[in-house]
């Protein structure tokens, strides 16, 4: 098949970055894959990087008619056989390109949990043209089902998966990240990734290593992502003044946006989410993938992931007093955190693997390119 995944956000979230891995697990299954994405954007770079041709859009807000103009003719150019949106926000964009293309059937990926109802003539109208929605968890789907007219039989639940064999792969880098960066083969290390705002918590991380680090001096916390606009920044500027003010530079790191996330989850001991609502939680099934215990909020799609004191630990949002308690556990106790680490691998092999997810998708793919035809 001939397929366009579409994402025209332009930042470097889960959301935007998750049809790199489905995209290039698509090539490798003999499909040819292209992404229509925003130039110089997080995607752009990383699917220049991994080989896959890119399609610049200009796509902004629901309703952009030169955009959807140029939209439709790489579309026909293209001769794209299905078009595959990740960002809902796109979709209306893409239904009329789609039919000015010659009718490409639609599917979406709905990433996010929603709290606004749309019961409207234009999501009726909308949701109508889609062939599929994807939900990335039964939260999402549920929650979709009460926010959207759309008909139940269009809306499947396909979660997100990771590469288990390969890039996801225990012992892969050696420790290359502690070498690289000075930290010693002997320190407890927790890694916690993603975009850099007050929603994902990295405030609680650090109030809790604060607590941690007062009776387990060794430890090093790392933060990679980055923020977004001028309140994010702010929010992050307030961090590293504090943590520079407790004199922890060395003990608590942030690290910008990195690429080598999972070189970085292989050399963690231990991987935390501190998000106020996740819908899934990408981060915690790739920390789960490496074999390190992992510690996220009790809220959203992560349940649906961590079942507590079983392939991992749950605390609830802003609790940093009950983060470092279960922080200091792992680190005290070696052998709760090797069976965790465990059990979270077999669990992402069973429930979360790349391979079967793509596996999914091309189904769904192959009904709709049959029914158009």
């Amino acid at each position: 098949m001939n397929i366009l995944q579409v994402i025209s956000s332009n930042v470097a979230g889960g959301r935007e970055l998750f049809c790199i891995p489905v995209s290039v697990k698509l090539k490798e299954n003999g499909h040819k894959v292209s992404i229509m994405c925003k130039k110089g954007s997080p995607v752009e770079t990383e699917a220049l990087r991994r080989g896959i041709d890119v399609i610049h859009t200009g796509f902004s807000w629901y309703f952009n008619p030169v955009e959807i103009f140029r939209a439709a003719k790489a579309i026909k150019a293209g001769k794209f056989e299905i078009i595959h949106s990740h960002w809902t926000r796109d979709v209306s964009n893409l239904i009329v390109a789609a039919a000015f293309a010659g009718g490409v059937p639609i599917v979406c990926t709905k990433h996010v949990y929603s709290t606004a109802i749309k019961k409207d003539l234009f999501h009726a109208w909308a949701a109508s043209r889609l062939k599929v929605m994807m939900c990335v968890c039964e939260l999402v789907r549920k929650n979709l089902l009460n926010t959207v007219p759309i008909a139940p039989s269009k809306v499947v639940t396909v979660y997100n998966g990771i590469d288990t064999k390969d890039e996801w792969r225990p012992g892969k880098f050696g420790g290359s990240f502690r070498r690289e960066n000075g930290i010693d083969e002997n320190a407890y290390l927790v890694c916690m990734a993603g975009r850099i705002n007050s929603g994902k918590g990295q405030h609680v991380l650090v109030a809790a290593a604060k607590k941690v680090l007062k009776n387990h001096p060794e430890a090093v916390f790392v933060v990679a992502g980055r923020p977004e606009g001028p309140e994010e920044q702010k929010y992050y500027e307030e961090m590293l003044s504090a943590v520079k003010n407790a004199g922890l530079e060395k003990s608590i790191r942030f690290l910008g946006f990195r690429t080598d996330l999972p070189s970085i989850m292989d050399a963690a001991d231990a991987v935390v989410m501190c998000s106020v609502f996740e819908t899934f939680g990408l981060v915690l099934i790739q920390g789960m993938a490496m074999e390190k215990p992992v510690i996220g909020t009790n809220a959203g799609g992560v349940p649906e992931i961590i079942t507590d004191g079983k392939n991992g630990l749950l605390f609830e949002y802003g609790d940093d007093e009950h983060l470092a308690t279960l922080l200091a556990g792992l680190i005290e106790d070696p052998v709760k955190s090797k069976l965790l680490g465990e059990a979270a691998r077999r669990t992402v092999e069973e429930k979360f693997e790349l391979a079967d997810t793509v596996k999914a998708i091309e189904k769904i793919y192959l009904a709709c390119v049959k029914s158009r035809s």
